[in-house]
């Protein structure tokens, strides 16, 4: 928090700050560590709440300059790009996943950067935020109009690309440039001479030589792809890909541009599972939970078996916050999310759905007694003592049943059902289970 003054007024104001270690160590695990892009946390109206160093590097600025940047769209290098900013920003705050190009000026030097950005919206029990990942790709960019212009200065420039760029002529490697044999893992004679195809997954293979008969006999640019490769060491890497047919000393030949982006999925399946699950314990959320109830609503709809939902509202959890304060609640909520985990079948899922409430899909039950041993495991675990800072508490459960399909085929209202088996647990004695239908 920091005071400002103005006009004889004095207000403190939350400024942003850089992740500093302190704040959420799951989003800090998978960020800090070998990502090489910025990453920009925003509150749903654009205001930064926190980035990274690469951050603050890719703009020329120190920490003391980017508080004067605490919106998202101070970025935008002119109009043009703030309107684009602000229409695919909002498309995230709505839940859709955002991956464009954008250009932003650099407030060291107002040199303009070209980007490529990633928006996703993240959901825990407490706000929205969204993510952003930036990389620069203005060298990139730079390099493709040199190709247009100069063959000279093309075979310089391909020799030093960042991008690996390898040709290729009736599926056999002809030249292979320092960046892209250390993409595939080997020095540059190991892949001259070699099939294309080779380099790709079996499964993979089918498709990756429907790609290449194409190319030559439409004599067309291929369009960026994705694929998996096997590096000569054996490890699997991730890349984008994409083809360029030219001549060749009055042949045909296929020119390739490689990116690895082996460490860009590996965030955005990061950022994904932030999406998808509760930050503090780790449990599906919301949305995963929902997901989970609509497919296996499908699979029973096949396999004829049913499928049950507990909702589960902790009994006794007040007197830890209100004794110990709220670190040692999330000391307990971890807990409980592990007991969960302990008491159902590998097959389930526990999610934690807010505050001390989580829900447990059953899949695939055959008959009520089955659900009931669930619900009585999830009972006892839950029953055992919590034992935070020398402090012993017992928390309990109340917990609602529905069953698919028997109570019901819809999802909505499954779980409304059994919300209201909860309650009626709670308002019976606490610390039991009830059947929506009893």
């Amino acid at each position: 928090m920091t005071t400002l003054k103005s006009g004889g007024k004095t207000k403190s104001v939350q400024l942003p700050r850089p992740i500093d270690g302190h704040e959420n160590p799951r989003f800090l695990a998978g960020v800090l560590h070998g990502i090489h892009d910025a990453i920009i946390v925003h509150d749903v109206k654009g205001n930064i709440l926190s980035y990274n160093n690469k951050l603050l590097k890719m703009l020329g600025i120190c920490d003391e300059q980017m508080q004067i940047l605490a919106n998202f769209y101070h970025f935008s290098a002119d109009d043009i790009n703030f309107q684009a900013g602000r229409k695919y920003f909002a498309d995230a705050v709505n839940g859709q996943d955002q991956a464009f190009t954008w250009q932003i000026k650099r407030p060291a030097d107002g040199v303009v950067l070209d980007v490529e950005v990633f928006l996703t919206r993240v959901l825990d029990s407490r706000r929205k935020m969204i993510v952003a990942s930036v990389r620069d790709i203005t060298d990139k960019k730079a390099i493709e109009k040199e190709l247009i212009y100069s063959e000279k200065r093309y075979r310089q420039l391909v020799e030093y690309s960042p991008d690996g760029i390898i040709i290729h002529r009736d599926g056999v490697v002809k030249y292979v440039n320092p960046a892209a044999a250390k993409i595939f893992g080997g020095a540059a004679e190991d892949i001259l001479g070699a099939e294309v195809l080779g380099f790709f997954p079996e499964e993979d293979r089918p498709r990756i030589a429907e790609r290449l008969k194409k190319l030559y006999e439409e004599e067309s640019s291929m369009p960026l792809s994705e694929s998996k490769i096997v590096r000569k060491d054996g490890r699997i890497a991730h890349i984008e890909f994409a083809s360029i047919p030219f001549s060749l000393d009055g042949r045909m030949a296929v020119q390739v541009v490689i990116r690895d982006v082996t460490q860009k999925k590996i965030q955005e399946e990061y950022i994904r599972y932030l999406a998808l699950h509760d930050t503090l314990t780790g449990l599906p959320n919301r949305d995963l939970l929902s997901d989970r109830i609509n497919q296996s609503i499908e699979r029973r709809k096949r396999d004829g078996q049913r499928s049950a939902l507990i909702y589960i509202d902790l009994d006794g959890f007040k007197p830890v916050n209100d004794t110990l304060g709220h670190a040692a609640g999330d000391i307990a909520l971890k807990e409980i999310a592990d007991r969960l985990n302990e008491s159902v079948r590998k097959s389930d899922t526990a999610a934690r759905i807010g505050g001390d409430e989580f829900v447990v899909l059953l899949e695939g039950v055959h008959d009520v007694r089955e659900i009931e041993e669930v619900a009585e495991r999830i009972l006892e675990n839950i029953n055992k003592e919590l034992t935070i800072k020398g402090k012993v508490f017992h928390v309990g459960a109340s917990m609602g049943i529905s069953i698919y399909p028997d109570d019901s085929r819809d999802a909505v209202k499954l779980m409304a059902q059994a919300d209201r088996a909860m309650y009626i647990a709670k308002g019976s004695g606490k610390n039991r289970f009830v059947f929506c239908c009893e």
